[in-house]
């Protein structure tokens, strides 16, 4: 079955991570099923075919005309001679995952005890049976949920292999997990999990050097590029943290994030890091600044004292702490040049290898329009030992990340 014509606008705008992937989406009555259009939507950003199934509680809530403008496919409420439990969780062309969200808690008992009455059941049971994996976002008050007969059932649940999606506390309230992160889990589950049990160490955003407590000398980085290697990263299965200055695009909820403000605040934090876990990939993305104020004033400047006489020193250099803290990691690092030149972008990236301080060196031009520091769009020169050298770009940060991802796991 091809989805109809509308979805072609919005298919595959976000990434094309889940193409070719067909999601089962089975939705139960839960007033969190008013989440299932942005869910479904989502889904299908990301280039994933999504057919849904609908318990007659849940039609009760949404509208299955709705759900099917949203996925560009009939809503399936009840099954028919077709046995479509079979043409989607059976055989060659079957579902890569079924997604229960929302789950209640009358579905999580009827799915610990083998009950089947009802077309998202009869779905459950069948993926169960076929080993297609099952994620299962509950969406119920929380009292519910501490029952303790549902606790039983979810324990059960999991050791049947079943993968829960933990809700959220907003509003004071218990609530069925956030559609981003519900993708962001699918995602990992179906993403190709090379980096699965790795520790991946990431900086990000850019630091802030203090002249006063009203002023700094700092960059127009935006973080955007380490936000994106983090939930790449992350979507490949590891095991990720992201140590981020202050820009302006804010890393997901799902990314563990260690927030800083200098560079001194950098290096203290992913030292202690180092130490603390396991780290076998150290992406050094920040845009540290290079320089501070040798002395920082106490109070702000007035205006009325004239102009600042700035004796500026160096700042430590955290890729190169970080590669003595962890000798057997991959180091990669990022140089941001102000030359156009690709000699001359290898060049100063060839310095950091011939030192031994990467294993890998990521150069870009600042200067390029429409490029580089807060922008979405940049050119990479991915530069490695020997002769190593190539260029991935220009195009969007978001679609260039994972190719880089592909070039650093080599």
């Amino acid at each position: 079955m091809e989805d109809w014509i509308h979805l072609q606008d919005i298919k595959a705008t976000l990434s094309e991570s889940l193409e070719g992937k067909l999601i089962g989406l089975c939705v139960t009555g839960s007033i969190a099923c008013v989440e299932t259009h942005r869910l479904a939507r989502l889904l299908i950003r990301h280039g994933a075919t999504v057919q849904i199934f609908l318990t007659r509680a849940a039609a009760e809530l949404v509208s299955p005309k709705a759900l099917a403008w949203s996925t560009g496919r009939p809503v399936i409420q009840e099954l028919t001679a077709r046995c479509e439990h079979l043409e989607f969780f059976s055989g060659d062309k079957r579902a890569d995952l079924l997604l229960l969200a929302p789950a209640t808690a009358n579905t999580l008992g009827k799915m610990a005890a083998g009950i089947d009455d009802n077309v998202v059941m009869t779905c459950l049971t069948t993926a169960a049976g076929n080993q297609i994996p099952i994620l299962c976002a509950p969406g119920m008050h929380e009292p519910m949920m501490r029952n303790p007969a549902v606790l039983r059932s979810m324990k059960l649940l999991k050791e049947d292999g079943v993968e829960f999606l933990e809700p959220i506390l907003a509003e004071g309230k218990q609530k069925m997990m956030a559609a981003e992160e519900i993708a962001a889990r699918v995602l990992r589950r179906l993403g190709p999990g090379d980096l699965r049990g790795k520790g991946v160490l990431i900086t990000g955003g850019p630091t802030r050097e203090f002249l006063d407590p009203a002023r700094c000398l700092t960059n127009p980085s935006s973080g955007l590029t380490a936000v994106l290697l983090a939930k790449e990263a992350y979507r490949r299965g590891g095991d990720v943290i992201l140590v981020y200055g202050p820009g302006k695009v804010e890393p997901p909820s799902w990314i563990t994030t260690e927030k800083v403000v200098t560079s001194d605040e950098m290096l203290k934090t992913c030292l202690k890091l180092a130490e603390q876990r396991k780290v076998d990939f150290v992406v050094a993305a920040a845009a540290v600044s290079d320089f501070r104020p040798s002395q920082a004033q106490e109070t702000k400047r007035a205006t009325a004292e004239g102009g600042f006489d700035l004796a500026l020193e160096t700042t430590p250099k955290i890729i190169q702490a970080l590669r003595h803290a962890l000798p057997q990691a991959k180091v990669v690092g990022f140089k941001a040049s102000s030359s156009r030149d690709d000699e001359v972008l290898a060049g100063e990236a060839g310095r950091y290898l011939e030192r031994g301080t990467v294993d890998l060196m990521v150069a870009n031009s600042i200067v390029e329009k429409g490029m580089g520091f807060d922008s979405a769009r940049n050119r990479y020169l991915l530069c490695g030992p020997g002769e190593r050298r190539e260029s991935l770009g220009p195009g969007e940060k978001s679609r260039l990340i994972p190719e880089l991802w592909n070039r650093l796991l080599v």
